[in-house]
């Protein structure tokens, strides 16, 4: 953070607000403040005043500044704020040094993906950082912040309402960046203090004067403050210049003008004659800093310019004494972005391409990151020499991966002064290996297929087929990935690891076609040429395959999760493949819960999402999320799985899951009878009905959701019309439609249609799920069939067995609906006793799940037989306080006052750092709490 060192002229009122937010990180509550005015105007200085103050009541500051330029990694001014680099050391930064320096990083992960595994370490370290100390976050010049860093900025704001946060940002009115204006809107919409800072008024700006210079001003600065314009900075540098040129004489307290001259007539003039005062050799020095960016370590410019550390630091200490540069961290700043552009434009256009291209050398002849000197080479002359190209074959690799937007730019370049040969192919392999990084697919397929089709170098045709088949594969054109991989497999010469893995993508994209033989000769191919090969990549998702073909095939859960388990054990911590691994653990744990082993589901789920916040994608960790609250939903933890829903909202997923997590918020809401909710679910829903349509196949929580909701409306024959349009779409009874969490809900299929007298549909149902269970050999089915089958037979106590069973298995809902269809067939014999027993343990399920809507049916259906619970209504959990708690909330409260941090937390109760986040919040709006400080106050008290 760099100080403009203004005095603090006509900001007293915004100067007590930055106070007073600050003095409340001691009672633990956080906040945010938006500083906003034109360049120039003050808003460093008024920062700075409150990092003074915010450094004397104890708190730690980490301050960083959005350079102008293209940073070399997106995040990288919160990650210099926050003083993480490639060699970070310290526990609570070496997880983003390992990301930065590319450990355990998968061939498939593209630097979106880093950069938001960044994203979400840069959460849990401030997390961590407040945990120990009240923390100050300042961003400056927040208008060029690239736009994964707002987006961190965004959720960071989301932290201070639990966390002791201040967070700071500085920006100018323009550019209007749409993302910034999100940003902006974003933390107003949560509360934040908007401190706009308009012009100083003429005395203010005499103000400002004779606290430069120490003395009253006399009549002639009147001049000054009119040209001025309100602008502070623009007055220090015509102080500066004034000062310098010896024009300035204080006589009995009175600063009097002296000499000739004009003022300077504009703001860069003024700096102008700030750098004319400085000796040539520091000029030079400083230019070839202009070179190096906006920020620069004194390491690079001893590289760049050739001088050892020692004479540098005689041109530093001028350069900082003169107010050019500014130390920030381990770097120096220049104190102002129009300094550099002086000195920058200052130079032929020719010679700066020329210092840029040195620079390259240099630094490259000194090792530092990649990024680097490939920035200084896009800077460089638009002409590739052959030290140029030489050094983009060797790097390519590496730079596709760390920073590809760089390198599809260089390689570019490069190729085109290639002639046609085996090292122009190799950069155009390198070429389609980098746009897949960005994730442009169509550019993949457009370069890729001409080099496949006239490349002789099996090398390069294995490693462009293999891209090329994962940017098909990715646009779902499967049919055209096997296609590829095959041509490619009759090459000659082909090396066996690119033999493996185009064998086994040919085996995932065939299982994915139906055409499952093929598919499993493929696979056992790629397997065993890969493990010949030592090629852990492809023998992970060759077993991938053959765990897919075990679960279409055999519908055997059991031994589907054995097969996952013998591929985890062979893919072993490869870093290729860990977001093949995350999603192997993923589908582990949802069959461990399939088959009714919660306890070893919870532990496996609880892995899969340490490891994904470690190394997962985004979509893949939002999948796995959605995973988890379909999970939470079936086990009862409602409380959770919304949770989980909304710790994924923020982050991208495919369609099918954000369905399936749109399912279980819309059931919960029915259960629950929030019928706003609900219809907010329900919105588009029509469109999900058809059979042609292939989203419906992963609609089937929110289309029973939408039929249950017919039920809640009193329309029973309507709900029973839209499960059938769900689960039986042509009408014949065959149920065709049934994916493998679909017979759980054709129990209401079965009840409904007994209720309007139709004993074809309820026999159909009953067939259908029987069916089912023989074939999937789930506890879950076999119980739904076994209820299905009690209701058929009006035998209440088969369904009694059932409900039993739902509850070992856990599966409270379903087990609770048992118990109330049984308490109404004993209702129905006029077994009293019975009856009432078996309605009294549904309603205690019910209230524990907060059910409303299904107490107020179970009432409805056992009323007509006279059996009543009294006058107590639905006897639904509170709303507030601490026994609004959940257990989960309640677990999390304890360790919130044992002072640990949301990541720590989450570690302990194997959650995500943002679930836990979420949870937090939750607490502290039952408690009516602020802060963290608040629920540790009321642990105390209960």
């Amino acid at each position: 953070m760099r100080s403009l060192a203004l005095p603090m002229v006509g900001r007293d009122a915004e100067l007590a607000a930055l106070r007073e937010l600050i003095s409340g990180l001691a009672e633990g509550r956080g906040g945010a403040v938006w500083v906003e005015g034109e360049p120039g105007i003050g808003k460093s200085t008024l920062i700075s005043a409150a990092i003074d103050e915010a450094a004397r009541l104890g708190c730690a500051v980490y301050a960083g500044s959005a350079p102008e330029l293209l940073p070399p990694f997106p995040l990288q001014v919160l990650l210099d704020a926050l003083l993480v680099g490639r060699d970070s050391v310290d526990p609570l930064r070496a997880p983003l040094a390992g990301l930065l320096r590319g450990e355990g990083g998968a061939e498939l992960l593209t630097p979106r993906d880093v950069a938001a595994l960044l994203g979400e370490q840069i959460l849990a370290l401030v997390d961590r950082l407040c945990s120990v100390t009240p923390v100050v976050l300042v961003l400056d010049d927040a208008q060029w912040a690239d736009e994964a860093s707002l987006s961190v900025w965004s959720r960071l704001g989301r932290a201070t309402a639990q966390a002791p946060l201040l967070l700071v940002t500085a920006c100018r009115p323009v550019p209007r960046r749409p993302e910034m204006a999100a940003t902006r809107r974003d933390f107003v919409e949560r509360g934040a203090t908007v401190l706009p800072l308009g012009a100083l008024s003429a005395p203010q700006v005499i103000e400002v004067v004779g606290g430069l210079v120490g003395a009253v001003p006399s009549g002639a600065w009147g001049e000054l403050a009119g040209q001025a314009g309100g602008n502070p900075l623009y007055v220090r540098e015509v102080v500066d210049a004034l000062v310098r040129e010896s024009r300035i004489r204080v006589v009995a307290g009175v600063a009097e003008l002296t000499g000739a001259g004009e003022w300077p007539g504009s703001l860069p003039e003024a700096i102008g004659r700030r750098l004319g005062f400085l000796p040539e050799r520091i000029r030079s020095v400083l230019g070839l800093a202009a070179v190096l960016g906006s920020a620069f370590t004194v390491d690079d410019l001893g590289v760049v310019s050739g001088q050892p550390a020692a004479e540098l630091m005689t041109v530093v200490d001028e350069a900082v004494a003169g107010g050019v540069l500014a130390a920030s961290g381990d770097r120096l700043v220049f104190r102002h972005g129009l300094i550099r552009q002086a000195l920058y434009e200052g130079m032929p256009v020719s010679l700066r391409a020329a210092l840029h291209r040195q620079a390259a050398q240099a630094l490259a002849g000194a090792g530092v990151p990649l990024e680097q000197v490939a920035e200084q080479l896009l800077a460089g002359p638009e002409t590739a020499d052959e030290w140029m190209i030489d050094w983009v074959a060797r790097e390519a690799v590496g730079l596709a991966y760390r920073a590809p937007w760089v390198a599809v730019e260089l390689l570019k370049r490069v190729r085109d002064r290639v002639d046609a040969n085996p090292r122009r192919e190799r950069l155009a392999a390198d070429l389609t290996v980098a746009l897949s990084q960005l994730g442009d697919n169509e550019q993949v397929e457009q370069l890729a297929r001409p080099v496949l089709a006239f490349s002789r170098d099996p090398v390069v045709a294995g490693r462009v087929a293999w891209t090329l088949g994962y940017a098909l594969s990715r646009m779902g054109r499967y049919e055209q990935t096997v296609e590829v991989a095959e041509d490619t497999l009759e090459r000659p010469g082909l090396p066996p690891v690119w033999a493996a893995r185009l064998d086994a993508l040919r085996a995932l994209s065939l299982c994915a076609l139906g055409r499952l033989d093929e598919s499993r000769a493929a696979a056992t191919r790629a397997e065993a040429v890969g493990r010949e090969a030592g090629d852990r990549l492809a023998v992970g998702y060759a077993l991938h395959a053959m765990v897919t073909l075990e679960l279409s095939e055999r519908r055997d859960i059991a031994a589907y999760a054995a097969a996952i388990d013998l591929a985890l054990g062979a893919l072993g911590d490869e870093p290729q493949a860990a977001d093949l691994r995350l999603l192997l653990m993923t589908n582990h744990a949802a069959a461990l819960g399939n088959l009714g082993r919660s306890a070893e589901a919870d532990d496996a789920f609880g892995r899969a999402m340490v490891f994904a916040e470690r190394a997962g994608t985004p979509p893949r960790l939002a999948n796995l999320r959605a995973q988890i609250a379909d999970y939470s939903f079936y086990r009862g933890r409602w409380d959770e799985a919304l949770a989980e829903l909304q710790a994924a909202a923020d982050l991208p997923t495919d369609m099918a899951y954000r369905l399936a997590g749109r399912g279980v918020g819309a059931l919960i809401a029915v259960h629950r009878d929030d019928r706003p909710a609900a219809e907010q679910e329900f919105s588009g829903i029509e469109e999900l009905t058809s059979p042609a349509n292939a989203l419906r196949l992963y609609a089937d929580l929110v289309l029973v959701a939408w039929a249950l909701a017919a039920e809640r409306e009193g329309q029973p024959a309507q709900a029973l019309a839209r499960l059938l349009a769900a689960f039986d779409p042509v009408g014949d009874g065959e149920f065709p439609q049934l994916t493998p969490d679909a017979p759980m809900w054709l129990a209401d299929v079965v009840r409904l249609a007994l209720v309007r007298g139709d004993h074809t549909t309820a026999t159909a149902a009953t067939r259908a799920v029987a069916a089912a269970a023989e074939r999937q050999a789930r506890p879950s089915t076999t119980a739904t069939a076994e209820h299905c089958a009690g209701l058929l037979a009006a035998d209440p106590k088969r369904i009694l067995a059932t409900a039993d069973t739902f509850h070992r298995i856990g599966y409270p809902l379903f087990g609770a609906q048992a118990l109330e269809n049984a308490a109404v067939l004993y209702a129905e014999r006029g077994d009293q006793p019975a009856a009432r027993a078996a309605f009294a343990r549904a309603i205690d399920v019910y209230t524990s799940l907060d059910a409303a809507w299904d107490i107020m049916r179970a009432d409805a259906r056992l009323r007509v037989h006279g059996i009543r619970r009294g006058r107590r209504g639905p006897r639904r959990r509170p709303t507030t306080g601490w026994e609004a708690l959940t257990e989960t909330e309640r677990k999390i409260a304890d360790l919130v006052a044992a002072g640990q941090s949301n990541p720590d937390i989450a570690a302990q109760l194997f959650l995500s750092r943002r679930t836990v986040e979420t949870h937090v919040s939750h607490i502290l709006a039952k408690l009516g709490g602020h802060s963290r400080v608040d629920i540790a106050r009321e642990l105390a008290t209960s």
